[in-house]
Order: structure tokens, then C-alpha cells, then sequence
């Protein structure tokens, strides 16, 4: 038996200001047995961050604003993001990736950092970094999705969370307040959704 799977964008990336709220696009999840939201953020400037609150919201009506409640909500990615910028342009599918400089990319773990598309934004992405070359480069797990320009810039800051949707909402969204940490940075943020449509 072969279950149907679907994945559909509901926020593209997009800047979070510092002391402004972004409000997602509502989802329905009434079209599938079970339902995940997949959510990305990265810290995109080099001020200190003490996080940024995403709520995951439910509504138990098919319309209308009156009937949303939290879901879940947790604080994003916190700390000080480093910012290199690529000192060379690269395709699709690398790995190893030129840039100006690696301070604050050094640490001993793998991290997820947030490489910013400055042209096109919805060319942004996260990419799990696994190794660096002092001042030179850096080497993420997989290859990039998009082609990347000498404006690109990568930030050392970034994480990723999944939130399963309950089968009886009606409708979902995710509301990204970046107003927690009102000195902070700004971030980007990303949401899609993944489903079982049939069994």
C-alpha cells in the first residue's frame, strides 16, 4: 500500500524587522489524514539575539479570525550571527562554497546556517554546515538548492523545527514575532507543508 504525499509553500522567505510581527498565510489541513508544518528561520544581521517567538495557531472554524488559538510556540534560534559574504559565485549543487572570511563559522559541531539571497530573497536557504577552511571556505552537508552571486551573504545562526498538525483543525498558520528581543536582529523565515492525502 502506497500512502499519497504532498508539499506545498505557505510562507516564502521574507525579513522579520527587528519589533515587527510577521503573520503567515493561513493553510487548510482538512484535505489530508495527517499534516507537518516545516519551519526555517535565520538570524540575518550581526546584532545580539535573544530570540524570536513563532507561534503555530489552529482554528476549529473554517473562516474568520475569532476562532484562533496557540497551538504551540517556543523561541527561534538566539546568540550573535557571524556574516560572511560569498567572495565567488556558485551553481547549484556545490558543497564547498568561497567566501571572504570564516570568523564565528569555526565551531567544533555541525550547524545549520541561513545563506541569504540578496537579489531574490525567495532564493535564501539553510544549509547544514559540516566543515570550513579558514578564511577561505565553507563546506555544507548537502549542495545548495540555488545558484549563489558574490552579493550573497551567509549568516552562522539558523534552525529548523516541525510541528504536526491535530486531524481535527480546519486550518493552520504560524505567526513570527520578532518583537521578544526588542533590541535584537532582524530574521528571515520560511514555512511549508507537507501531508498524507491518501492511504
Amino acid at each position: 500500500m502506497a500512502l499519497t504525499k504532498s508539499r506545498a509553500q505557505v510562507d516564502e522567505w521574507a525579513e522579520v524587522a527587528q519589533n515587527a510581527v510577521r503573520e503567515g498565510a493561513e493553510v487548510s489541513s482538512t484535505d489530508s489524514y495527517s499534516a507537518m508544518l516545516h519551519i526555517e528561520m535565520g538570524i540575518s544581521s550581526v546584532t545580539a539575539h535573544t530570540g524570536t517567538k513563532i507561534a503555530v495557531m489552529v482554528s476549529a472554524s473554517t473562516g474568520g479570525d475569532e476562532d484562533w488559538t496557540i497551538l504551540t510556540e517556543f523561541i527561534g534560534p538566539t546568540g550573535t550571527a557571524a556574516l560572511t559574504v560569498f567572495d565567488a559565485a556558485e551553481a547549484s549543487g556545490q558543497t564547498v562554497l568561497s567566501v571572504a572570511g570564516t570568523t564565528g563559522f569555526e565551531a567544533d559541531e555541525t550547524r545549520w546556517v541561513f545563506l541569504e539571497d540578496t537579489t531574490e530573497v525567495a532564493k535564501s536557504e539553510l544549509s547544514l554546515l559540516v566543515d570550513f577552511v579558514n578564511n577561505d571556505t565553507l563546506t555544507v552537508l548537502d549542495g545548495i538548492t540555488n545558484a549563489k552571486t558574490t552579493d550573497s551573504e551567509a549568516y552562522s545562526i539558523a534552525d529548523n523545527f516541525v510541528v504536526e498538525l491535530p486531524m481535527s483543525a480546519y486550518r493552520a498558520r504560524v505567526v513570527y514575532d520578532n518583537t521578544f528581543d526588542s533590541n535584537g536582529a532582524t530574521v528571515h523565515t520560511r514555512t511549508s507543508i507537507s501531508k498524507v492525502t491518501s492511504i
